[in-house]
């Protein structure tokens, strides 16, 4: 046993030098070493233990499968916070790293970046500095004290300031400006001009009107009154009495926004039928002087159509600044700039690194995606295994939309329409250079460069044409999976292929039921009601009797959602799309399966469990799709899909909740699962009646 721990110690010094060498803090990327020298046989039992830790062997499978599945999730946080926090790690060891020989520039630049916001907190002088002269640049502060701003500001215009402020900074401040593809013609791009982004956050400001008696009313307004303090010097009365003022000036705004925010390239495309006019006819329509706000932001003059996509908000802002002088417009476009720039109150060396990366991610996307795909992306023979999974998802699915539901003539442009459907991981092959003279010692210098050669490149997008590229990349770094219907491809980051959420020796019942279903939904979603209700770049629309047929087959959707919790279209859209998707990813599982058998290969099909499980393959497939929801009790209460705000989240007389529909609905609907887990005919996860799309 000495021998053996002495081995062990002699290793671990070796790797410690193997790191050093390679410019890697020892223990700097312990996942990495976990994923290097963990057997499988470890590695199968720690998933299998894992997964037993969560399951509650109380409750009926039968009843609420939720509660089987995650019944003893004891974790504070959920699954994907669990893989984010990770990717985020993963990150800032990556940014801390010393500069390798095979950095591009823009990652030699990111690193730059981040060592000097995490060094910045010693120098208060010249965020001071940096302060002072951006007031004065961008039409002054007039609640700083002394400013006299009234004697040297007669003529400020409010849109040529959040103009210049959007040119230079990115900021969306009053008016909302989006470049995105022109669904009149896209091959093109167009301006659109949409709602701006606010203090107040999105669903307090749209979706669920903030009330000044609400609890959130008061900490925005302690919060704002506290930054004004800090900021200005001001005193206790000024600054409660301002920030009451900034609150007001923008719940008014509120008032007229629908919530377009975060802004949705492709959802645009098929669901909004926007007026596409030019400034000069826009600014007499409202009232606002958009010609001189787009001229700032581009330094010309724009003479092509632009869509207005906000007309509410913006009757509402034109009412809301004939209410104000503009001492109180300049006073709030200022905070809101000031505030974007900033670091918080609470900003403390523990917090600092987590402040420097999500500004380095806002900033330098492409440079973390570099970074992270350097590190993590999957050698050839992996990168196969995801293009044989996918390639059995389209396979299954073409057995779905040949079904004879469809009408023949349906039926041959859905098929077309998913051959040509590929699956695209981040490439960082074509280099981006930015003009850039960086010092280690002034965050604040590098900060004003790097966001105005970012919005350089950004305001190239409006010439682009000839199928434009989309404004929201999916990074090598992102757990996102994206349908893009213009390009006909799927978008997708390395990160949801890492250990420990995944790892191939867990085994393909494990990996179809999570990778394989988050897949199958974005893939499924090209065919759901929005996306076939429209052709954009060719005939690829369904006939009036395939679409009516679709349309009662969902009524038995919105069925099931009124009677767990209440009637929702945004979750009967979901509970449609999720379940769908497990039924493709379990079919194409089956598949695979199939496949497998003629070979008589028992070792292959012997890691379809996991040890110490009693589960079959098939109830594991169940099981792993079952627990990427877990969720701790506190949150459950909470609804977790977007935007989705029913009045009613949770009925505490039958345990039921939005979380538990995202699992137990597209389990109903599956007779495998019903006779996989023996539940009787009429049971709650075995209902008579089930709805079937795909």
């Amino acid at each position: 046993m000495l021998e053996s721990g002495y081995t062990t110690v002699l290793l671990a010094l070796a790797l410690m030098l193997l790191l050093a060498a390679a410019g890697q803090a020892p223990g700097e990327d312990s996942v990495g070493f976990q994923r290097v020298y963990q057997t499988e046989e470890t590695v199968r039992q720690s998933k299998a233990q894992e997964m037993r830790r969560q399951i509650n062997l109380r409750a009926n499978p039968c009843t609420d499968f939720y509660e089987y599945a995650c019944g003893n999730w004891e974790t504070e946080t959920t699954p994907q916070l669990r893989v984010e926090h990770r990717i985020s790690a993963e990150l800032q060891r990556l940014l801390e790293e010393s500069v390798h020989r095979k950095d591009s520039g823009l990652v030699r630049q990111a690193k730059e970046f981040y060592q000097s916001c995490l060094i910045a907190e010693a120098q208060r002088s010249q965020q001071q500095v940096f302060l002072s002269e951006f007031i004065q640049q961008n039409g002054g502060f007039p609640a700083v004290p002394g400013a006299k701003w009234s004697a040297y500001n007669r003529d400020y215009n409010w849109a040529q300031v959040a103009g210049k402020l959007r040119r230079h900074y990115g900021m969306d401040i009053l008016i909302g400006l989006r470049v995105s593809y022109n669904y009149a013609s896209v091959q093109e791009n167009s301006i659109y001009l949409s709602e701006p982004s606010t203090l107040i956050p999105s669903e307090l400001c749209s979706k669920r009107r903030l009330n000044r008696l609400d609890a959130a009313y008061g900490e925005l307004e302690r919060l704002v009154t506290e930054q004004l303090r800090t900021w200005l010097a001001m005193g206790n009365e000024e600054s409660a009495r301002l920030a009451a003022e900034i609150i007001r000036f923008e719940l008014e705004l509120c008032d007229g926004m629908q919530g377009l925010e975060p802004w949705d390239a492709e959802l645009h495309l098929y669901s909004t039928n926007f007026t596409r006019k030019t400034l000069a006819e826009l600014g007499q329509l409202y009232g606002l002087d958009f010609e001189t706000y787009v001229t700032n932001v581009y330094e010309q003059t724009v003479f092509r159509p632009v869509y207005m996509a906000a007309p509410s908000y913006y009757r509402q802002l034109r009412r809301t600044l004939g209410t104000r002088n503009g001492t109180q417009i300049a006073n709030y476009i200022m905070y809101r700039a000031v505030a974007a720039l900033t670091f918080p109150l609470g900003d403390t060396p523990e917090h600092r690194p987590a402040l420097c990366l999500d500004r380095v991610r806002q900033l330098l996307p492409r440079a973390l995606g570099e970074l992270y795909e350097a590190r993590y992306a999957l050698e050839e023979s992996k990168q196969q295994q995801l293009l044989q999974l996918y390639d059995h998802l389209k396979e299954s699915l073409k057995h779905s939309v040949s079904a004879e539901w469809l009408e023949e003539g349906s039926r041959r442009i859905a098929q077309r329409k998913l051959s040509l459907l590929q699956l695209s991981m981040p490439s960082y092959e074509q280099p981006l250079i930015l003009k850039l003279q960086l010092e280690r010692h002034n965050y604040w210098h590098n900060l004003r460069q790097l966001m105005e050669q970012v919005q350089l490149q950004q305001q190239k997008r409006e010439a682009e044409e000839n199928l434009p590229l989309p404004t929201d990349p999916v990074e090598a770094y992102e757990t996102r999976v994206v349908y893009r219907p213009l390009q006909r491809r799927l978008e997708m980051g390395w990160a949801l292929l890492q250990p420990p959420e995944y790892d191939e020796r867990y085994g393909h019942a494990q990996r179809y039921g999570t990778l394989g279903v988050g897949l199958a939904r974005p893939l499924v979603s090209a065919f759901d009601e929005l996306h076939w209700s429209a052709g954009l770049l060719e005939h690829d629309n369904w006939d009036r009797l395939t679409a009516w047929r679709y349309h009662n087959r969902s009524e038995c959707f919105a069925r099931q959602v009124e009677e767990y919790l209440q009637r929702n279209e945004t979750a009967t859209k979901q509970l449609i799309n999720d379940s769908a998707a497990l039924n493709i990813a379990f079919n194409a599982y089956l598949n695979w399966l199939s496949l497998q058998a003629p070979n008589n290969d028992f070792v292959r099909l012997s890691k379809e469990t996991l040890p110490g499980l009693n589960y079959s393959n098939t109830a594991l497939f169940f099981l792993s799709f079952a627990q990427q929801h877990c969720q701790p009790r506190d949150r459950e209460q909470r609804q977790p899909w977007p935007q989705l705000w029913p009045t009613l989240t949770y009925s505490a007389r039958q345990t039921h909740s939005w979380t538990r529909l995202a699992v137990n609905g597209p389990l109903r609907n599956s007779a495998e699962f019903a006779r996989e887990f023996h539940c009787p005919p009429g049971s709650a996860m075995n209902p008579f009646d089930k709805c079937v799309i795909y």
